[in-house]
């Protein structure tokens, strides 16, 4: 999947605020597995100047949103219109229940790009500085992604208690589907976070000094750094943060799943427990009936042509198969309400007027 690179306007806020943002070359394109390493292949040479930040966009309206995990690599080399470019490492789609798809369809292309609107930074200077600039815009702009995400978990909680509840009737596994799918998601960014954080948004493959400054926190404020380092390294920070909330939210679905397998066990449980009771229920309405006919027999009140007659017989019948399905309905999980006990009494009422039209058939 790639689309030709077109020029935007990048990190000017919507709606547009004056002195901020850029023009843009932006692409979208997909992303292999060994790029997530070193997004460029090869060391590149010095220039242009090449950083990648992490990719996290929750994009679309409810119902047909779409999480999308990668890098966001920018270009710049003198007086050219920096490059970015959207790689795509997987993407997941709310329709039909949340599942990943092979790849960001086009139509999404268009919500990917007007993203990189967001948030509005003023970014002037050399090829360096516009580059840092953007790279820590962007990373900061993935962290923010993250509370999106955290909704996408707040939204399936607050469905789990509805079924729970007994308030909405779903079936637990699209709902145990769709907390693995987010926790995939989470672990494909968590990991483009903490890459970026790393390779110190790679900056190494162009100077070497930025990152050795990185990773041993040397340099800070000195006048031997140059302006653009300080923006880098908020970049990075931000990346570190990322991955920290991330990995508090893998824990939370992580929890959550634990706590839907746990129910799931309990419910099916639950289910052959009441099934069982079902199946005494059913074999009391029809076994003690036909326990009180063969004790004291009904051939002296056949055939049932009279009240009298069917009032005799069908009373202890009826009372006998009543009282049996009401203990065994008050023991079932599950069973508060006067629904269950009225869906009792009806069966029991059709079983009383089955027996009283075939006692009025019987020949004299």
């Amino acid at each position: 999947m790639e689309t030709g690179r077109e020029l935007h306007e990048v990190l000017a806020g919507e709606p547009r605020q004056e002195g901020h943002g850029l023009r843009a070359e932006v692409e979208v394109t997909a992303m292999s597995s060994t790029e997530a390493v070193n997004p460029w292949g090869d060391r590149p040479d010095r220039k242009p100047v090449r950083l990648a930040a992490p990719l996290l966009r929750v994009v679309g309206s409810r119902g047909s949103r779409r999480v999308v995990v990668g890098q966001i690599r920018l270009r710049t080399a003198g007086d050219s219109p920096p490059r970015v470019t959207l790689a795509v490492r997987a993407a997941w789609s709310e329709d039909s229940g949340w599942h990943q798809g092979a790849a960001v369809p086009p139509e999404a292309d268009g919500e990917l790009t007007a993203a990189l609107a967001h948030p509005a930074h003023a970014v002037a200077g050399d090829e360096h500085s516009t580059a840092a600039t953007m790279a820590k815009a962007f990373a900061e702009s993935s962290r923010d992604e993250v509370l999106r995400l955290r909704e996408l978990r707040y939204e399936l909680e607050s469905r789990m208690a509805d079924h729970l509840a007994g308030r909405a009737e779903q079936p637990l596994r699209p709902l145990l589907a769709a907390a693995v799918e987010l926790s995939t998601a989470v672990g494909r960014a968590r990991d483009q976070a903490g890459q970026a954080a790393r390779q110190g948004l790679w900056v190494w493959l162009w100077d070497g000094a930025a990152y050795r400054r990185l990773r041993e926190g040397a340099g800070s404020g000195s006048e031997a750094e140059p302006s653009w380092a300080g923006p880098l390294r908020a970049g990075v920070r931000h990346c570190e943060a990322m991955e920290a909330e991330l990995a508090q939210e893998a824990d939370r679905l992580q929890s959550l799943l634990g706590s839907m397998s746990t129910f799931a066990v309990a419910q099916g449980a639950e289910a052959q427990e009441r099934f069982t009771l079902a199946v005494g229920a059913a074999a009391a309405v029809i076994g003690l009936p036909a326990l009180v006919l063969a004790l004291y027999g009904a051939n002296e009140y056949l055939p049932l042509d009279s009240f009298d007659r069917a009032w005799r017989v069908l009373l202890p019948i009826g009372g006998t198969a009543l009282a049996a399905v009401t203990a065994v309905i008050a023991w079932m999980p599950g069973s508060s309400g006067a629904r269950p006990y009225l869906v009792a009494a009806g069966v029991v009422a059709a079983l009383v007027c089955v027996l009283l039209v075939a006692g009025a058939l019987v020949p004299a």
